[in-house]
């Protein structure tokens, strides 16, 4: 796949230099959300698992998940992220949330 350059760039602003990896792959927010959660997740299950001994893998995924959130929230904010893409995150995310909670 072919992307354009940046020399096309309309919006100069912050806004749109960061909007534009997404004029060429629409799901690109949705894999850097996607890699931000699975680091977050497993950072925190690692340092549980050295400090305690024992992680508890779904509370490292449910803590993830809400900082996930945010960042997709503010993601939506600045028009980074579009509102579909946004839903995908958020449903994604409360399920692991959901499965946490009853869990406890």
């Amino acid at each position: 796949m072919v992307c354009a350059g940046l020399e096309t760039l309309v919006d100069q602003s912050i806004t749109g230099i960061l909007a534009f990896p997404t004029s060429c792959d629409y799901y690109f927010y949705l894999k850097m959300m996607a890699a931000f959660f699975i680091v977050g997740a497993s950072s925190l299950f690692f340092a549980e698992k050295l400090r305690y001994q024992k992680g508890d893998m779904l509370s490292c995924m449910g803590i993830s998940a809400i900082a996930t959130i945010f960042m997709s929230i503010l993601g939506t904010f600045l028009k980074i992220i579009q509102p579909d893409i946004f839903i995908e995150i958020l449903v994604a995310c409360m399920i692991i949330i959901a499965i946490w909670i009853i869990k406890k």
